[in-house]
């Protein structure tokens, strides 16, 4: 018994020591064994003037049977010790005649502590989830609604908790025929399975049949021999969330199409106000013929009215099947495209010794196969090529500086740059939108770049705008590698 953490002692009817097995300086006060025979264990033990409230040494000599007390020693919470007090009888070899009872003292703080930890762990999880704002609750192996808290009766439509404990506890919910409808009955039953999952604003219908947009996230709960026992859940209503962002998607699409509206409005608008004033030029001109002898004069007029009226109508005719291009999403292709080539057609195609541009070339020899459509690929970059001619016309140092680099990622970047006027800084965030140019009425419809950004972004592309370290504007093609 030398073993026990406070100590063992026998003790008599009237509370006397009469015999210590063993006992540590927490109850001898220092004192050796010998010197607690024959004292009152209360007053040697615990240190008392009185026997203990409801002494279990007493009781067991009153009852002939085991008995407890546990003592909690110390005020200070912090500081506080639980001890428990074991009398057990002792009789006579005939087992008759009750000849003392031995007490142990066993500390038991340890576990008191460990207990009220998790007691005040239960509670404090407990508020967490009654208090939520998201329905958390669990589904047991049946699939059956085994605990819920407050979020989930309202997201259900209960008035109280106490419905929806009424309604729900038992229900099971993978038997559910709108469960099973949606799908949501198959993910509850991986779940059950030990697989977690998560659905983003899933489409539900509730207890009550009303649909309703969830966010979804189960967790199987695996006992301490790793079984599956219940699935944990957790929902979020998001169905005033998904309802405001199909708003604010069919706004955008209204002003999407206002833009291009407008846009294809003033694009058409311009050239046919010049056909209209051209053919009354050329009805007037028509009349007078009546009345006059038809002078050169006349004729070289009614020609230029007619190819104005020509150059206006095929305006109108590119700009529709630029727009065409844009809307029709064919396919483009995936092939291997061999971009120091498609490059050198391009720059022989523009012909930049016949222009008063400076042209500085930084491009490897032999850089890596590209992956795309080669069509889309050339329109890209004369496209932007061609703008960058036209931002440096007129200029005394007019420049342009094209340059490729390979990229980590299996990436490869051509660069534009020029020495231009730039794109001022509340304009670059527009540049890819339809219609929007920087240049005069003549010189573009505002839909190369819309072209190069769609085609760019269905090749697996990227294309980036940002101002020129000293001055102009550079374009930065991100393109990926071809693989097998």
């Amino acid at each position: 018994m030398r073993f026990l953490c406070g100590g063992s002692f026998l003790i008599s009817r009237n509370l006397i020591i009469e015999w210590v097995g063993s006992v540590n300086r927490r109850w001898s006060g220092g004192r050796n064994a010998d010197d607690l025979m024959g004292k009152h264990c209360y007053s040697a033990i615990m240190n008392r003037r009185k026997p203990c409230v409801n002494c279990p040494v007493l009781r067991s000599y009153a009852t002939g049977k085991q008995e407890q007390l546990e003592i909690r020693v110390g005020k200070d919470q912090f500081n506080v010790e639980y001890y428990m007090l074991t009398a057990a009888p002792i009789g006579d070899h005939s087992g008759r005649t009750l000849t003392g009872v031995v007490e142990i003292i066993r500390d038991v703080t340890a576990f008191r502590r460990a207990e009220e930890d998790l007691r005040q762990l239960g509670e404090f999880n407990y508020e967490i989830v009654e208090n939520a704002p998201v329905a958390i609750f669990t589904i047991n192996k049946k699939g059956e609604f085994s605990s819920v808290n407050p979020a989930l009766a309202t997201l259900a439509g209960f008035d109280t908790i106490a419905q929806a404990k009424d309604k729900l506890l038992g229900f099971n919910w993978i038997k559910n025929p709108y469960t099973k409808k949606c799908g949501m009955a198959q993910h509850i039953k991986d779940g059950l399975k030990g697989k977690p999952f998560q659905l983003w604003d899933f489409p539900f219908i509730n207890y009550w049949g009303v649909p309703q947009h969830i966010c979804f996230k189960g967790v199987p709960i695996k006992d301490k021999y790793g079984k599956i026992e219940r699935l944990l859940c957790i929902i979020e209503d998001t169905t005033e969330r998904v309802k405001a962002y199909g708003e604010l998607m069919q706004e955008a699409k209204i002003s999407m199409i206002g833009r291009l509206t407008t846009g294809i409005a003033h694009e058409l608008n311009n050239p046919l106000a010049t056909i209209t004033a051209n053919t009354e030029l050329v009805l007037d001109t028509l009349e007078n013929m009546k009345h006059s002898e038809i002078t050169q004069h006349d004729l070289d007029e009614f020609k230029e009215s007619l190819r104005v009226i020509e150059e206006q109508a095929f305006r109108c005719t590119r700009t529709i099947k630029t727009l065409l291009d844009v809307t029709r999403k064919k396919e483009l292709g995936k092939t291997s495209i061999n971009i120091n080539k498609l490059l050198d057609e391009i720059l022989d195609h523009i012909n930049f010794r016949r222009i008063p541009v400076r042209f500085i070339e930084d491009v490897p020899v032999h850089l890596s196969a590209v992956k795309g459509d080669f069509d889309a690929m050339w329109q890209v970059f004369l496209n932007i090529i061609v703008n960058a001619v036209d931002a440096v016309e007129g200029l005394a140092d007019a420049s342009i500086w094209l340059k490729a680099r390979e990229l980590p990622g299996n990436k490869l970047e051509v660069s534009i740059e020029d020495n231009g006027p730039g794109i001022p800084e509340n304009m670059r965030s527009l540049i890819f939108e339809p219609f929007f140019t920087t240049k005069g009425i003549k010189k573009g419809t505002g839909l190369g770049l819309t072209l190069c950004y769609d085609f760019l972004q269905r090749m697996g592309g990227s294309i980036e705008v940002e101002p020129r370290f000293n001055r102009g504007t550079t374009f930065k093609v991100s393109l990926p590698l071809y693989t097998r």
